[in-house]
């Protein structure tokens, strides 16, 4: 690898990390139009942490805004932490930690894909495996 992919791909995971903490930040605040910008139009969004067994799935902006739709300001902090990221030109995968810390705690991981959609990168696709206090993890992945 060169010296100038090299750089793209340390400025991609800047950026990548940033946007991973853009959506713990607009969800803890309920900012559900600035969450939806953080999303290429065709993304999918799967949450693990559900009232159901099954995982809720959500693909498209539309179902996207449905779905972020009840999100509302919450007296906690998610922290990301152990990010792992591959990136591959244009598009990016990898996986972090997360623990939200405050009322109504919770812990897990997200495995994401990434675009870079005109110069910005975007989640094509969020996965979240709750750790605790329910366990779910994601068994049809080897992780980093």
């Amino acid at each position: 690898m060169d010296i100038e992919q090299r750089l793209n791909a340390i400025e991609a995971r800047f950026a990548i990390s940033e946007l991973r903490s853009r959506y713990c930040w607009y969800t803890v605040r309920g900012l559900k139009d600035e969450v939806l910008t953080l999303f290429t139009d065709d993304a999918v969004f799967q949450n693990s942490r559900s009232e159901s067994e099954q995982p809720v799935t959500v693909a498209g902006k539309a179902a996207l805004a449905g779905y972020f739709s009840r999100m509302k300001p919450a007296r906690r902090i998610p922290l990301v932490t152990n990010e792992v990221t591959r990136v591959n030109g244009d598009t990016a995968e990898g996986t972090c930690a997360m623990l939200s810390v405050g009322d109504g705690s919770f812990s897990g991981h997200y495995i994401d894909t990434f675009t870079k959609v005109n110069g910005q990168w975007l989640f094509s696709c969020r996965k979240f495996f709750p750790y605790w206090p329910v366990y779910k993890p994601d068994v049809e992945r080897t992780h980093p």
